[in-house]
C-alpha cells in the first residue's frame, strides 16, 4: 500500500462544492480518453440536475490544455473534479496492448485512494449516462456485496467463464462497478489481482476484467443491463441508463459512422454530450494502430469511397510492416 501511495505523483483538485452527500463517480484514463471522460462526466450531470456529484479521474500523461478543460467543465456543472497523476512504472510488469493500455488498471486502485464514501461508481470513459440514475443509487443502498456490476452479453459470459475454469458463475462486464471501498481493502482486491497478473501474464484476454471475475465469484451483486448497456438488440433503448460503448470504433473516431455499429439510436448520442464540454468542436481522432487504419480502410471501401479506402489500405500495410520490423 505505501509503494502505491507514492505512486501518486500530484492531486488536481477543482473544488466547487462541499456537499458531503455527493455522488463519487471514479474513472481510469490516459491522455487518449480525456475528452470522452468529459463527455461522459457532462451526460451525468445533464441527466442528474438536482445531484451532486465528485468526480475521480485517476491518470497518467494528461496535456495541459485537457487539464484546463477539467478545471473549465467543473465551473459550468458546479461539480467537483480530483485529478490523481501516478508514476505508471508501478504497472509495468502487467500485460497491455494496442485496446488494453496500462489504464485499465486504474479502476483497481481507486477504492483505496478514495477514503471519501463507501461506495463508488467506476464507469470506462466510453460509458454515457441517459437518463436519471436515482433507481441506480436505491437499488445499491442496502447492499452489502463487494462490488454491483451488470452480466455481459450472453456471448462473453459463457465463452470466459469456460476459459477461466469459472463454476456457477455469471461473467460481468468491469467497466461499470459500484464498489464497496471498505470491503475492497479489508479483501485486499488490489493485490490479489496484481499477484495473479503478475504471475500469468499471457493466460488472460480480458485482463483486469477476467481477473476480477475471478476474485469476486459470489462476492457480486448483480444489476440489470440498462445499467452498462452494451449489446442494443437485447434492451428496449427507452430503458437504457448507462449505454457503453465498448466496441471499436469509438463515437469520437473518424470511423464511427462508416461502421456497423452506428445505428440510428446512437448515431449522435455521443456527440450531443461532448458539444455540450470544453471538447466541444474537436475533429474525430484518425485511426491509431494497424488494424485500426485496415478496418477504416474496409468501411470505407464498403461505403464505396474507393481512392480513400485505398489510401488507408496503403498506411495500414506500412504500419504493419513497421510493426513486425519492430516486433521481431
Amino acid at each position: 500500500m505505501k509503494n502505491l501511495l507514492q505512486s501518486i505523483k500530484n492531486t488536481i483538485s477543482y473544488i466547487n462544492h462541499n456537499n458531503d452527500n455527493s455522488i463519487h463517480i471514479g474513472y481510469g484514463i490516459d491522455n487518449n480518453y480525456a475528452r470522452c471522460a468529459g463527455t461522459s462526466i457532462s451526460s451525468f450531470c445533464i441527466n442528474n440536475p438536482t445531484k451532486s456529484f465528485v468526480f475521480h479521474i485517476i491518470t497518467s500523461g494528461l496535456a495541459p490544455n485537457n487539464l484546463e478543460k477539467y478545471s473549465i467543465l467543473s465551473k459550468k456543472y458546479s461539480i467537483n473534479i480530483f485529478i490523481y497523476e501516478i508514476d505508471i512504472s508501478y504497472f509495468q510488469s502487467l500485460p497491455t496492448s494496442n485496446y488494453f493500455p496500462i489504464s485499465i488498471y486504474f479502476r483497481l486502485i481507486l477504492p483505496l485512494i478514495i477514503n471519501s464514501t463507501q461506495n463508488i461508481i467506476y464507469v470506462d470513459a466510453d460509458i454515457i449516462c441517459l437518463k436519471d440514475i436515482s433507481p441506480l443509487l436505491n437499488q445499491i443502498s442496502s447492499k452489502s456485496n463487494m462490488i454491483s456490476a451488470t452480466p455481459d452479453v450472453n456471448y462473453m459470459q459463457k465463452n470466459r467463464c469456460i476459459a477461466l475454469n469459472l463454476k456457477n458463475h455469471i461473467y460481468f462486464n468491469s467497466g461499470f462497478l459500484i464498489i464497496n471501498t471498505f470491503l475492497w481493502k479489508s479483501h485486499s482486491i488490489f493485490q490479489k489481482s496484481l499477484s495473479i497478473l503478475e504471475k500469468n501474464p499471457t493466460k488472460f484476454s480480458h485482463p483486469d476484467q477476467d481477473v476480477l471475475n475471478i476474485l469476486l465469484t459470489q462476492k457480486t451483486y448483480y444489476l440489470p443491463q440498462i445499467y452498462n448497456c452494451i449489446d442494443l438488440t437485447t434492451i428496449n433503448h427507452k430503458d437504457i441508463v448507462l449505454l457503453h460503448f465498448a466496441a471499436n470504433p469509438k463515437p469520437w473516431n473518424i470511423c464511427w459512422s462508416l461502421s456497423p455499429n452506428c445505428n440510428e439510436f446512437n448515431k449522435n448520442l455521443y456527440q450531443y454530450y461532448e458539444k455540450q464540454t470544453p471538447w466541444s468542436g474537436l475533429p474525430p481522432t484518425l485511426p491509431r494502430n494497424y488494424k485500426e487504419m485496415e478496418f477504416y480502410a474496409k468501411c470505407l471501401r464498403k461505403h464505396k469511397y474507393y481512392i480513400k479506402s485505398f489510401h488507408w489500405y496503403l498506411k495500414y500495410l506500412l504500419a504493419k510492416i513497421k510493426y513486425l520490423i519492430k516486433k521481431y
